[in-house]
């Protein structure tokens, strides 16, 4: 084989290649921002006024000051709710429910663009079977704002167990 030939069969495979690759990244959804409304790893609150698993996103601010007096209920006097701009940005909530103990965590984690509309990736964390943790009731809850759209919000949970060693 001359080399003509062998830079010629080399330069189309890496261009296969290339194409793939550029394939690949195009195919990859775009990120949506989310700013939560707590920085760190750990939920907006471990204790809320919301018993049941909840996801929800908020266009409102009617909505908004519900929701709001409802995550704070068992706290007095009540935190105002954060401003809000809805004509620019939507909340996202996502709500763990009633657990028996503080080894609980929810977090919203990001979100990207789907065909659909928007997903947002929520990780919800608990403690591996006979890890100590506190002996309190919890109802973890998370909130991120994220730009308005008009198509539809889905969450997608991640579960992860917590090794005892890991806390």
């Amino acid at each position: 084989m001359s080399i003509r030939r062998l830079l010629a069969l080399l330069l189309a495979a890496s261009g296969c290649r290339s194409a793939q690759a550029a394939a690949r990244f195009a195919a990859a959804p775009p990120p949506v921002p989310v700013v939560r409304f707590r920085s760190g790893t750990t939920a907006f609150s471990t204790y809320s006024g919301i018993d049941d698993s909840l996801t929800a996103v908020v266009r409102d601010s009617a909505a908004w000051t519900q929701l709001w007096q409802r995550i704070q209920r068992p706290f007095f006097p009540r935190p105002s709710a954060p401003a809000v701009n809805f004509s620019r940005e939507m909340v996202v909530v996502a709500a763990l429910g009633r657990r028996p103990n503080a080894g609980y965590d929810i977090v919203i984690d990001g979100a990207e663009r789907t065909r659909d509309g928007v997903a947002v990736d929520v990780l919800v964390r608990s403690p591996a079977p006979g890890c100590p943790v506190e002996a309190a009731i919890t109802q973890p809850v998370d909130l991120g704002r994220v730009p308005v759209t008009d198509g539809p919000i889905s969450f997608r949970e991640r579960h992860v167990s917590i090794p005892c060693d890991a806390r």
